[in-house]
């Protein structure tokens, strides 16, 4: 699955997928084309196999500038809803798809994250960032609200006051603020933001597929299910895990006393199977 877009970079390298933003003389602005890249990018990727986790970073100085604001301004007033309803339509569908995957998404963020842009650190299961990078939202001081799964995703990691604080008083975070308000996961010096990456993209990519999927499944149901549905959900998914290939070898590898093999205990083509997007889960 190896290729490029105009505006966005991905390869596929033992079992680790890579979408990198590729427009570093912008900042990786988000247009148009970006939304429809981001879009294609992600359809590609949940129909591979291969893939066992993604990890999501951006080429230039910054992860992300957020929305191209000099495609707003050269667009006539009375045609910016059309083009902003295109855009969102491509980048929201790029977000369902990835936090659909049963597969882990990292997010590695050097520079900046902002407006929109925000949505794929958010959706992400593992979130890492250079010191120097920045948090911020913005999209109030051009009069817009926001869009990104920005409303969804920041009450639930932060709290209402919080992202309250964020959307309306356009406050901007330090990686070690959003560290200490739960946007992050981990915050590392700059220079070794891409080996850190790496590191945990090669942790998750071995291990069990098959659980890792369950479990970001049931974590992304949970705000929207009773105690009783939840248990039920987590029963089924044991249930269902437990007679797997990957629990086999797990409890094997625990009986010999060494580290399971977990890429080994399932083909990569039955991995597939069950590692491919949930188009019904919400972003």
């Amino acid at each position: 699955m190896n290729g490029a877009t105009p505006t966005v970079s991905t390869t596929v390298r033992d079992g680790v997928a890579t979408i990198r933003l590729d427009r570093p003389d912008r900042n990786n602005a988000i247009d148009p084309a970006m939304c429809r890249d981001l879009r294609e990018a992600t359809t590609r990727l949940a129909e591979d196999p291969s893939v066992r986790v993604v990890v999501l970073g951006g080429n230039g100085p910054l992860f992300t500038a957020g929305g191209d604001i000099t495609v707003f301004a050269s667009t006539p007033g009375g045609q910016l809803p059309g083009v902003l309803r295109r855009m969102v339509d491509d980048y929201h569908a790029a977000l369902d798809r990835l936090a659909g995957l049963e597969i882990p998404l990292v997010a590695a963020v050097h520079g900046a994250a902002a407006g929109g842009g925000l949505g794929m650190v958010y959706a992400a299961d593992v979130a890492i960032a250079a010191e120097d990078a920045v948090f911020t939202v913005g999209h109030g001081k051009l009069g817009l609200t926001p869009d990104g799964g920005l409303t969804w995703f920041l009450p639930r990691l932060v709290g209402l006051r919080r992202a309250q604080e964020m959307l309306l008083l356009h406050r901007k975070l330090t990686a070690a603020e959003a560290l200490g308000w739960g946007l992050l996961t981990r915050v590392v010096p700059a220079d070794r933001l891409e080996d850190e990456t790496a590191t945990l993209a090669r942790r998750l990519a071995d291990g069990p597929s098959g659980a890792i999927g369950g479990q970001r499944r049931l974590l992304r149901h949970s705000f929207d299910t009773g105690l009783r549905e939840q248990l039920a959900a987590e029963q089924a998914t044991m249930v269902h895990a437990a007679g797997s290939r990957e629990v086999a070898e797990g409890i094997r590898a625990f009986t010999e006393r060494r580290a399971p093999d977990f890429v080994r205990a399932i083909p990569a083509q039955d991995a597939g199977q069950s590692n491919r997007v949930t188009l019904s889960s919400p972003a």
